[in-house]
């Protein structure tokens, strides 16, 4: 069901069973993308900045996520070099899979293992990377603005959707490796 994932040499190899996850995307969703994508990506870091903005407004304990960066007031945040390289490095996930749309599989260990990572912030939950598409889709609409059609929209949405459901198999996979580690080193196994 979906995918099987080994971690043995912190490599994350995915196998995929189901044809829905393979991530198979049309000519014409990856050539709608590619001719948006430069001009979401045009101000990398601004526009990042913006979807970031987003997410703090829509789910303020967000925000308290990012207080390991030592930050103390959300107004600079923006201009703190540690979180500015954060929001370079989300939009480059999403430059990578647009420049990986014909071979998804390229990505998709990167996204998953992305998903882990974010099991292991404290404070994190899962429902996070709904509001992560749907902060990212106003952005685009407001970026692209009379250009961002239904159909732009849809083929959006069909990749975000495929970022989304990767990360949080990523997420799932952590934390239930945590839950059957944490039940062997307690022995709750035995109890229940």
């Amino acid at each position: 069901m979906g995918c099987e994932v080994s971690t043995s040499h912190g490599v994350v190899q995915v196998v995929q069973e189901d044809e829905e996850d393979t991530g198979e995307f049309s000519d014409t969703l990856i050539d709608t993308i590619r001719s948006t994508w430069p001009l979401l990506s045009r101000d990398y870091v601004t526009v990042g900045l913006e979807v970031f903005k987003r997410i703090f407004n829509e789910i303020p304990t967000v925000r308290v996520l990012f207080d390991s960066f030592g930050i103390d007031q959300a107004e600079t945040l923006e201009r703190h070099q540690i979180f500015r390289e954060h929001v370079q490095k989300f939009m480059h996930v999403l430059e990578s899979l647009v420049e990986n749309l014909e071979r998804p599989e390229m990505i998709q260990p990167h996204l998953i293992a992305l998903g882990a990572r974010h099991a292991a912030i404290v404070g994190f939950h899962p429902e996070y990377f709904r509001f992560y598409s749907k902060c990212l889709l106003e952005v685009w609409e407001a970026e692209l603005g009379e250009e961002f059609i239904p159909e732009v929209r849809e083929c959006w949405e069909k990749v975000i959707e495929y970022i989304v459901r990767s990360m949080s198999h990523g997420y799932h996979i952590c934390i239930t490796h945590q839950l059957e580690h944490f039940v062997k080193e307690t022995q709750i196994g035995k109890l229940v």
